[in-house]
């Protein structure tokens, strides 16, 4: 199923419940195929239980190497990923994108029990598959759990001297841009420097009128939860994230905000003076040479004349052990940017004058 999927943001009960029907199924699933795969699942685990010569899962227990390969040897996680996926995939209205999740990069069975706690309590994967089939609550926290875990995002004001920066510059670029703007937080996550690229916008002076800026990413439950400051497994986050862009929500006059799905290689897109990309290229999840070379093609593409690029990684080791930063520069020349000295990460601008 291909979406076009867009949310203008939103706190209010209401209207984010009715969204979420959306993009998962509400109630119980019952699916013929699902139980039976559910019910061989647990008899495997039971096999598995039966001969297992050491201490089974339970919280708190520290996995040790021949723990991690006595389980992966009587019962494989391809197993029990198969049966999460395709419970996953009958709960979502759209495909999930799975690959990048715990399912796909944990070790073993015991290093998911351990990564996905509380999600998941029983040491017997076809207990919490059972439960996740019948709670559509369940199944949701266990789901943005698994594609938004705590480590993923999850904190404003990543990138000071970036921000600092485009503060300056955009105060600088005020007049010439007519006291409007219009930006796009390109692979925005979860939504946090969305949120803080429009406060700058707002502090800078820019009016509300003709403004707007944008957050584009290709996962819809990333989509779904910057737009909604949406996080059931994490309640102090949504509360935190809420209190955070309140300002930004209430204000009268405020820049409109909207979230799109959509992939940073898009050959197509709209227009705008300035274009975020933090966190991707070059680093762990965009570095192959051809699609790095195609999402900054695309990106620059989308720029107006005279508009910015800036881009800064701090996840997990940043770009430099990827790609050189110089690389990235060349890359910039290469599609019509001139690169810009920035004290965070790596910049560029289009030649031309706006309108």
């Amino acid at each position: 199923m291909t979406m076009k999927l867009s949310f203008t943001p939103t706190v209010e009960s209401v209207e984010t419940a009715r969204r979420l029907d959306l993009l998962l199924v509400s109630g119980a699933i019952r699916d013929p195929d699902l139980a039976r795969r559910i019910g061989r699942l647990a008899e495997a685990f039971q096999s598995y239980a039966s001969c297992y010569p050491l201490p089974l899962w339970a919280p708190g227990l520290v996995i040790t190497p021949e723990m991690r390969g006595q389980t992966e040897a009587l019962f494989p996680i391809s197993w029990v990923r198969a049966v999460f996926e395709l419970l996953l995939k009958r709960g979502c209205r759209f495909p999930p994108l799975l690959s990048g999740s715990y399912l796909h990069s944990s070790a073993s069975w015991l290093d998911l029990l351990q990564r996905l706690r509380p999600q998941i309590i029983h040491a017997d994967p076809a207990t919490t598959l059972g439960e996740l089939a019948e709670d559509a609550q369940k199944r949701t926290r266990f789901l943005f759990a698994l594609l938004l875990p705590h480590h993923f995002g999850g904190a404003f004001d990543r990138y000071p001297g970036q921000s600092e920066w485009l503060g300056a510059w955009l105060g600088d670029n005020l007049g010439r841009l007519k006291g409007r703007i219009r930006a796009l937080d390109s692979a925005c996550g979860s939504g946090e420097g969305t949120y803080g690229l429009a406060e700058l916008i707002a502090g800078a002076g820019f009016s509300g009128k003709g403004s707007a800026v944008h957050g584009s990413t290709l996962e819809p439950i990333e989509l779904f939860a910057g737009a909604h400051a949406y996080f059931p497994h994490d309640l102090d986050r949504a509360r935190d994230f809420r209190a955070r862009i309140a300002p930004v929500l209430e204000r009268a006059d405020g820049i409109e905000m909207e979230f799109y799905l959509d992939e940073v290689g898009a050959a197509e897109g709209e227009e705008y003076q300035l274009i975020l990309c933090n966190g991707l290229l070059g680093g762990p999840l965009l570095h192959e040479p051809g699609e790095l070379s195609r999402a900054v093609r695309s990106l620059a593409s989308r720029l107006a004349p005279g508009g910015v690029l800036l881009a800064a990684d701090r996840f997990h080791a940043g770009w430099r052990q990827r790609v050189p930063v110089e690389a990235l520069r060349t890359l910039m020349r290469e599609n019509g940017l001139s690169p810009l000295e920035v004290p965070e990460g790596v910049a560029g601008e289009k030649a031309g004058k706006a309108d």
